[in-house]
């Protein structure tokens, strides 16, 4: 039985490690926990050929697909060396659009990020921003939103992740339900949107609906607390936010995995476990801890605990976990070079329509 538990409560986490080189942690979630999956950052990765040897790796450790994942935005959020083609922040994209009327720009932007990841092996990329660049004094969001009204980010936005999957990569829109009004950081502080509901609506909601309405297989909570909604919780521990608002009046059907745990945006309010535990309780379905493998196994075992004396809490991670194993069957597995040579003069030609 705790095997069997081990393997569904591993299945719900999508972790990171440090280092160019796959940790003894890491491999220990990926044979004996049946791991979500995994998520790299600049951290670790030296050179396009260790990269490459590290994915095989990690695939070749797992046993049913995992979820490989990075964070490929473009602009400030490009964790990719050379030779991955260099894209400018998705605002000059989103902008090249609405001065076009060409949406069309937006899925070649999301089919060429989706060849190169599929080249190096990649799965899942926590992109497009679905966030409304509606503050000018947003220390976080800003040029990473496509533009600063929500018609226009989902016509970009979207566009975007159809050319991404189109290449065999799953997208994650983030940062449910709107990151994009915020003053502070929430890898740093708990940030607030004092909006109301009616305001909300107008703005932020109308990427995450139209997404939602387009079958996103994933979406990304915000550590933010929006007073309008739920005056004590934040949008990733809040079932009013990922149940009442997301499932039942967006209609939201595929994964909510949350934001990093260990952004101050949780850990300065709440212990990682409990908060982990809360997550999965209120309507998330994938954890996201990327670093910090000591804390990691803590949670995991914790999960684990709460489970054995939890039957309700046992049998809901097991539904969990049931559809996070049919988002896993629908992923690409391996490296493919089918559809791109890296580096590729075309894919560089195309980022440069967007410099000028």
């Amino acid at each position: 039985m705790r095997n069997e538990l081990k393997k569904i409560i591993g299945s719900l986490l999508v972790l990171g490690f440090e280092g160019p080189r796959l940790s003894d942690s890491l491999k220990n979630f990926l044979e004996q926990w049946d791991l979500g999956g995994v998520i790299l950052f600049k951290r670790n990765i030296e050179s396009f050929p260790q990269l490459l040897e590290l994915n095989a790796e990690i695939y070749r450790h797992a046993g049913p697909t995992p979820i490989l994942s990075v964070d490929h935005e473009g602009g400030r959020v490009f964790r990719l060396p050379e030779p991955f083609t260099i894209f400018p922040p998705m605002r000059r994209v989103g902008d090249y659009c609405s001065r076009e009327r060409n949406w069309a720009a937006a899925a070649e932007t999301g089919k060429i990020f989706g060849r190169e990841l599929r080249a190096a092996g990649f799965n899942l990329d926590y992109a497009p921003v679905l966030d409304v660049d509606s503050n000018p004094k947003n220390p976080i969001i800003g040029d990473r939103a496509f533009a600063a009204t929500p018609e226009a980010v989902s016509q970009a936005a979207l566009a975007f992740w159809r050319g991404l999957e189109s290449e065999g990569v799953k997208g994650c829109g983030k940062h449910f339900p709107g990151h994009g009004d915020t003053v502070e950081d929430s890898h740093l502080t708990l940030p607030q949107v004092s909006k109301s509901w009616e305001a909300l609506s107008a703005c932020e909601f109308k990427p995450f609906a139209a997404a939602a309405r387009a079958g996103i297989p994933l979406l990304m909570t915000a550590h933010v607390l929006y007073p309008a909604l739920d005056e004590t919780w934040p949008a990733t521990l809040s079932e009013k936010i990922l149940t009442g608002l997301l499932r039942r009046e967006l209609g939201f059907q595929g994964l909510v995995i949350s934001d990093d745990f260990f952004m101050k945006g949780i850990t300065a309010q709440w212990p990682i476990e409990e908060a982990a535990e809360r997550f999965l309780r209120v309507g998330g379905d994938l954890v996201l801890l990327c670093h910090q493998e000591a804390v990691q196994r803590r949670v995991a075992a914790h999960l684990v605990h709460r489970a054995e004396a939890d039957s309700s809490f046992r049998d809901l991670l097991a539904e969990k976990a049931v559809r996070v194993s049919q988002f896993r069957e629908e992923l690409r597995r391996g490296i493919d070079f089918s559809t791109t040579v890296l580096p590729s003069e075309e894919h560089q030609k195309w980022a440069r329509n967007f410099l000028a």
